[in-house]
């Protein structure tokens, strides 16, 4: 039998056990893997060819691993890309010519274990088993319509710019948020604006 200072310190000690192990136990779930922090965008240009003004980018994220431990957790993800095409003015408010909002979703299927990507204006998700590959076909290779040349209404040489604001977050609460409510925030990474600036 522990009498005394042996009995507190046997109680700390299962005090610091149960801690530790509700830590690991928390910490080891996939919904808690290192979540991505920040978007990685590249070969951000816009072009007239052909007539049409578009944009084109690469858009991925700093840790694909950790948006991988979210989908096979259950979560459902989306892109939002909120784009907006301007003439430029020096002394009044630009002048919005065209203002697109396109969404992509992205999640696994623990059934068929695929990951499903729809991108804007598709009729039918995208399925791959690998995601870095489905990524590279997708989101890696993002283009933006915004109309034809014909809407860049000012005059010859005048100032335009493409202004392209992305978000990464839940489509929905994800399984784990009603356990853990006070760690779930809807935004998976901080927003990114690229400006693409043009004359015409």
């Amino acid at each position: 039998m522990l009498h005394g200072g042996a009995m507190r310190g046997f109680f700390r000690f299962l005090s610091a056990f149960g801690l530790g192990l509700v830590c690991a136990i928390l910490f080891a779930r996939p919904g808690f893997a290192v979540p991505p922090k920040y978007f990685d965008v590249m070969d951000a240009a816009l072009a007239t060819d052909s007539g049409v003004i578009t944009v084109s980018l690469s858009i991925s994220v700093d840790n694909v691993d950790g948006l991988y431990a979210m989908l096979k957790d259950g979560a459902s993800l989306e892109l939002l890309v909120a784009a907006k095409l301007e003439r430029v003015r020096t002394f009044w408010t630009n002048v919005t010519l065209a203002d697109v909002e396109l969404v992509s979703t992205l999640q696994h299927n623990p059934l068929t274990r695929e990951f499903s990507l729809f991108m804007p204006g598709a009729a039918a998700p995208m399925l791959d088993k690998n995601l870095e590959r489905l990524l590279a076909a997708t989101w890696q290779k993002y283009s933006v319509f915004f109309g034809p040349v014909s809407i860049l209404d000012g005059e010859a040489d005048s100032e335009y710019r493409a202004v392209l604001t992305l978000n990464l977050q839940h489509a929905k609460p994800p399984p784990w948020l009603a356990k853990d409510f006070m760690l779930w925030s809807k935004a998976i990474v901080e927003p990114e604006t690229i400006t693409l600036p043009f004359r015409h």
